[in-house]
């Protein structure tokens, strides 16, 4: 007896559909989802090697700092280490500039950390005996920082929050070339909070060569052919 060929009804095919509408929408949501939380991730990441670099940076300069007093613009002498508090400011004398092409330059490097609105910033000078129209390089190292703190530690493991000491009685030249055992950076971060380092500086920092005074016309002219990484 022939048996006759059955198919499926509306119903069953209807059904079907459904099944597999809600399982493609199941599997976009889960994409959806994983895509979502990928992106967040990555961007979480960038933050925060934005701040591991911020710092990196900084403790890379404060390490190579050098008891370097320079003149501004106006031949006045300037510290090897100008910290401030307000606003916070931190200008020194680091050595270790790096020179590829051998221009004719000093490999000491005048730095300026600041906060300028909400990016620090790290700045630098070509020279480091400046002339009235020398002007800093401003580099952007992080962004979206809230506030800045600064604080120095002297040799009798005190707290203070400007740099140089002002103490009666001490020798001019020393104070220009005294540097902190070591500087504590605090900024405020939106995504982090409150971020503390402590930086210690060299034990036995490099002078210039030969003792001598800073000049407008030292050996510092030139173009920097290579930073720091910001």
């Amino acid at each position: 007896m022939k048996q006759s060929a059955r198919g499926f009804t509306l119903l069953e095919v209807l059904i079907a559909i459904a099944i597999f509408a809600l399982l493609g929408l199941g599997s976009y949501r889960m994409l959806h989802s994983v895509l979502n939380t990928d992106e967040a991730t990555r961007r979480h990441e960038l933050q925060l090697r934005e701040v591991v670099r911020a710092f990196a940076v900084l403790e890379q300069d404060l390490a190579q700092a050098g008891a370097r007093p320079v003149r501004d613009g106006y031949a006045d002498l300037r510290p090897a280490l100008l910290g401030e508090a307000e606003p916070a400011t931190l200008e020194f004398t680091r050595l270790g500039w790096r020179n590829p092409l051998g221009s004719p330059r000093s490999a000491w490097q005048r730095v300026r950390w600041q906060l300028t609105g909400s990016t620090l910033e790290r700045q630098y000078w070509t020279v480091l005996d400046q002339a009235v129209d020398s002007a800093p390089r401003p580099q952007q190292v992080l962004t979206e920082v809230r506030n800045l703190q600064l604080r120095y530690l002297d040799d009798d493991g005190t707290w203070l929050s400007d740099w140089p000491p002002s103490e009666a009685g001490s020798d001019p030249q020393q104070r220009l070339q005294q540097l902190p055992r070591a500087v504590e950076v605090s900024l405020e971060h939106p995504r982090y909070g409150l971020l503390t380092r402590v930086l210690r500086l060299p034990d036995n920092p490099p002078k210039q060569n030969a003792a001598q005074s800073p000049t407008p016309e030292g050996d510092d002219a030139g173009t920097p052919d290579e930073v720091p990484a910001s």
